[in-house]
């Protein structure tokens, strides 16, 4: 199963109230929401969502084909931990174990650490969650300690513990391409595509996606620009005339340590007009829009390919 995060809407309150209406995804929050959860509750929630600074607060529905099954968030932390953010997310009971939470945390940290100054991500479940400890191990968070007696819930004196993902403070030059790099660049697109956004493609598209990498008049006719640590390439943004985006991967390894971010700043600097565009996969339409990109429409479909058209500028 690939989830894909999505911003809230309105019209997600009636799943929102009905995934809360559920004692066993209430008992691992913490004390604040209510019971029964109403629409109502949901509407106030998710309009104070919308409303949050959006460099402070990373909240987002979590889909699966289109249906909102869960809930996750990444909220900055305040004075000497301004460039901290604490963790928090839940799933629809009937989804548990699926590994799907795991997907979610490890797309919401890629947004977070690609398009903020945020340097260390943090969670603290209660000890006894053992599903939600997985998820964050799965994701790349370690483990730092147990918090004794750190929480009363249900009138019981509970431990946590603590676990965290850092970015990564290494730097990774960026520069452009020469033609014979090209081939290992349209490889890394594929490893990528393969492993996040296939899944969220028919047969028909992969077969598309996989012909455009084929086309050697196509990107004979494209910028690429490549990220790298040491000499192998981590990351690739390909772009074509007049100043769109063709292609935009970072390799699995490398993921949530700004480089997305560095790519972009550094394909920039060589356009005097400062507006771009492209057609997002529903994988990366949040990471475009933290990046300034915005919709220009609602998401098609062409040859199996689904993609938002979006604009910076």
């Amino acid at each position: 199963m690939n989830c894909v995060l999505r911003k809230w809407r309105l019209s997600d309150a009636k799943e929102l109230a009905a995934m809360l209406n559920n004692k066993k995804i209430l008992n691992n929050l913490r004390d604040g929401l209510p019971y029964p959860y109403t629409e109502k509750d949901a509407e106030d929630y998710i309009k104070a969502m919308l409303s949050e600074d959006e460099n402070c607060t990373f909240a987002y529905a979590i889909t699966l084909d289109g249906r909102v099954i869960g809930s996750i968030g990444a909220f900055r932390q305040e004075n000497i931990h301004r460039q901290t953010a604490e963790i928090g997310y839940y799933l629809a009971e009937e989804y548990w174990g699926k590994g799907i939470m795991t997907k979610a945390i490890r797309q919401l940290c890629e947004i977070v650490f690609d398009t903020s100054d945020i340097i260390r991500i943090f969670a603290e479940p209660f000890s006894y969650n053992t599903g939600s400890r997985r998820a964050l191990e799965k994701a790349g968070f370690s483990y730092e300690g147990t918090m004794k007696n750190n929480a009363v819930k249900n009138g019981k004196v509970l431990d946590m513990v603590l676990y965290s993902l850092t970015r990564t403070m290494e730097e990774y030059p960026v520069r452009r391409l020469s033609e014979a790099e090209i081939q290992e660049a349209l490889e890394l697109f594929w490893r990528v595509f393969q492993k996040f956004e296939a899944p969220e493609y028919s047969p028909e598209g992969i077969a598309a996606f996989r012909e455009s990498l084929d086309d050697r008049e196509r990107n004979r006719k494209m910028d690429f620009y490549g990220a790298f640590h040491g000499d192998q390439l981590v990351g690739v943004l390909s772009m074509r005339e007049p100043q769109h985006i063709g292609g935009f991967f970072v390799d699995e390894a490398y993921q949530c340590r700004g480089i997305g971010r560095r790519l972009f700043e550094a394909m920039r600097r060589d356009y005097e007009l400062q507006e771009f565009t492209v057609n997002s996969s529903p994988y990366a339409v949040e990471i475009y829009r933290h990046l300034g990109f915005v919709p220009t429409d609602r998401e098609q479909t062409v040859n199996g390919l689904r993609f938002t058209p979006m604009k910076y500028c």
